[in-house]
């Protein structure tokens, strides 16, 4: 393999496909120096890593804690002690306790939220009307999903803009696979803020229930055997809010974006909106907002023929796995009638991505209204911003061209 295969160049990180098939095809589970882990690219390797739980582990953060002590670095660790009791980092027994709380408190809440993300899509559309140029991420994909998880845990509204900033600060640490000590300072303040603003928040409930997520983890936690303690539901905060949002703004984003560069795609989904729910498991599988998976081997294993050792970071490349022709037909080809059955674009085993339903919920409602609205948009000659980001993926900034405003002037 070329050792100049760069995985964090940028022209990689707006288009990674061409780099991942190569990858798949001449060597699927690849060293890369520059992250000290396998890359592994082939569906069936991937599928089986994430169905060992027991094998390898999601616990990633405490290496890279051990990493930062050894280095004298211990205020830049303290991002990574703030995040390690995080559910989607965890493994058992303490992931399945902490999932059964949230499958009761956070799950069942997600249905009915369906009217106020109606509401909201409409409200950001009317915005757009009389404007003949826009931002589709900074006026449409970022801020919807961040008022609507702020909603789902009965925060103000107007600490929305606060909330969101901190999980980008923490997003661009967490989401990059290498060291970067001023993103890791940023990330560090973003997290005591963050743990401050939710401790007040827990404590208040406490006091004063209420129907908001906060209240009902609270609740369902009171009525285990074992209850979470403060830290894990303060942890389990930080997570739901971090992650309520990042996969769903990535989703529509990305996925509009892929659809104005698809306008056949994007025209047969106009005329029959019936395929939206197969739409959105289609845009996921072709551009997923998690680039990859990672996890630390806990055993000696063999894996697509390399040698992996206990202590080994395994670098999951959904990106890659989405798009390998064993699995799907015409991969490259974004289909909305694909029954993309098999995608492995919410992860996969016990940790099968606990927020689905609402991306789902979020990506369903918008982009069909987005399309009833603003179908005939259209991108300029700016091209989009990718995030500067490794195990994540999305369009970070999209101007669209709206030709009805400018015919109405």
């Amino acid at each position: 393999m070329d050792n100049r295969i760069d995985l964090f160049d940028p022209g990689y990180l707006a288009n990674p496909y061409p780099v991942l098939k190569r990858l798949r095809e001449e060597m699927p589970v690849y060293w890369d120096d520059q992250v000290k882990g396998w890359v592994v690219t082939r569906h069936a390797d991937v599928k089986n890593i994430l169905g060992r739980a027991n094998d390898f582990s999601n616990s990633r953060i405490r290496p890279f804690l051990d990493h930062m002590r050894r280095r004298g670095l211990n205020e830049l660790a303290e991002v990574g002690e703030s995040v390690a009791e995080w559910v989607v980092f965890l493994d058992k027994p303490p992931h399945t306790k902490v999932r059964m709380v949230l499958n009761q408190a956070f799950l069942p809440a997600i249905p009915g939220m369906e009217g106020f993300v109606r509401d909201k899509v409409n409200k950001l559309l009317d915005g757009l009307e009389a404007r003949d140029h826009f931002n589709l991420l900074e006026d449409f994909a970022v801020p919807l999903p961040t008022a609507v998880i702020v909603a789902m845990f009965g925060l103000p509204s107007e600490d929305a803009e606060m909330i969101k900033h901190w999980s980008d600060e923490l997003a661009a640490f967490i989401g990059g696979a290498r060291l970067d000590p001023k993103r890791a300072e940023r990330s560090t303040e973003a997290i005591r803020e963050m743990r401050k603003y939710f401790t007040a928040a827990i404590d208040e409930r406490k006091k004063n229930r209420g129907t908001d997520v906060i209240s009902r983890l609270i609740d369902f936690s009171e009525a285990q055997p074992e209850p979470l303690t403060d830290e894990q539901i303060l942890q389990t905060c930080t997570i739901l809010i971090f992650a309520g949002h990042e996969t769903t703004t990535d989703l529509i984003g990305t996925g509009i974006y892929n659809l104005l560069r698809n306008p056949d795609q994007l025209k047969l989904l106009q005329e029959h909106p019936e395929y939206i729910e197969n739409a959105i498991e289609e845009l996921l599988r072709f551009d997923n907002p998690a680039a990859c998976l990672v996890r630390v081997s806990l055993v000696d294993a063999e894996i697509g023929g390399q040698q992996i050792k206990a202590g080994d970071r395994l670098f999951c490349m959904i990106l890659a796995t989405n798009r390998d022709p064993s699995v799907f037909a015409e991969p490259d080809k974004l289909d909305v009638t694909r029954k993309a059955k098999g995608s492995l674009h919410f992860g996969y085993g016990v940790h099968l991505c606990l927020g689905a339903p609402l991306a789902r919920l979020e990506g369903r409602v918008a982009i069909t209204e987005f399309l009833k609205r603003y179908g005939a948009v259209q991108l300029t000659d700016t091209p989009p911003s990718w995030r500067e980001a490794y195990v994540v993926r999305g369009v970070s900034s999209l101007e669209l061209r709206n030709p009805q405003a400018i015919a109405a002037e």
